[in-house]
């Protein structure tokens, strides 16, 4: 089994976070008992999304969660352990399902796997309450295919999210990122920002702060200002991030204004 170190190491060989066939290289060199996590642990992240779960947890019916692009992460087991049950996860690595399967079926059996591409999801409209990215987004930026995988999967996102369902996004908060998910959930629905607690002395760059972004899908019409709970705290990624989302608040404040105004000419 090979050590944190050599994972790494692979994970510098992938050529491309968007090809199947790279991560399908990867879950297999890594081995299915070496537990990998890119983002916050289950530690910083437990208290903040559990908060936001139980918002829309109902007394009848079980919360529908689909993870996508879940990996080998055990987000989906600690959600399970909560007493979130009805889980399904997508990935479009069959490695890592399989992976995943063998963790789970017996200990987690209400769970759900499937073999699926996030950006061309195989489910009905408005099929769960919440939908739980933990660095999905992130990884299909990238230079050779632009935005559109990233539009793509967003859009996928909107369609199967029930009316008053959240998006909740883990992401490193990084520009193309911030510009994806601050043009697609605009209109008519409700965005906040949270930070995640950063490692001491973090050094290495898989130790960027973690940032949540939770959009609730409302009313389409409805535009609402961003908020967000955090400072200043890790040099140029928490600035970028602090510039982005003033820019976003300032064109949407412009927006409604404009609206207002039309609304007294007319």
């Amino acid at each position: 089994m090979p050590k944190l170190e050599q994972v790494e190491d692979i994970l510098g060989t992938l050529e491309g976070f968007t090809v199947k066939e790279n991560w399908d290289r990867f879950f297999t060199i890594r081995g299915s008992d070496n537990e990998f996590e890119w983002y916050a642990e289950w530690a910083d992240l437990r208290g903040p999304l559990l908060a936001h779960l139980s918002k829309l947890q109902s007394q009848t019916q079980p919360l529908q969660i689909l993870v996508p692009g879940c990996g080998v992460s055990n987000l989906s087991d600690h959600l399970y352990d909560a007493g979130f049950k009805a889980i399904t996860n997508i990935d479009f690595s069959e490695v890592a399902v399989s992976d995943m399967l063998q963790r789970n079926a017996c200990q987690r059996p209400g769970m759900k796997w499937k073999v699926m591409d996030m950006t061309t999801m195989q489910f009905e409209d408005e099929s769960f309450d919440v939908v739980v990215d933990k660095g999905g987004l992130d990884a299909l930026i990238e230079p050779a295919f632009g935005l559109k995988k990233g539009n793509q999967y967003l859009s996928e996102v909107n369609r199967v999210l029930k009316s008053g369902g959240k998006f909740v996004c883990f992401t490193w908060g990084f520009c193309d990122v911030l510009g994806l998910l601050f043009s697609n959930f605009r209109l008519g629905w409700k965005m906040g920002i949270y930070a995640m607690p950063l490692k001491p002395n973090c050094t290495k760059p898989n130790d960027l702060q973690t940032f949540m972004v939770v959009a609730e899908k409302e009313t389409p019409s409805a535009l609402h200002q961003i908020t967000s709970t955090f400072k200043i705290s890790h040099g140029n990624q928490t600035c970028s991030l602090l510039e982005a989302l003033e820019n976003e608040n300032r064109v949407r404040k412009e927006y409604c204004t404009a609206g207002s105004d039309m609304a007294v000419l007319t």
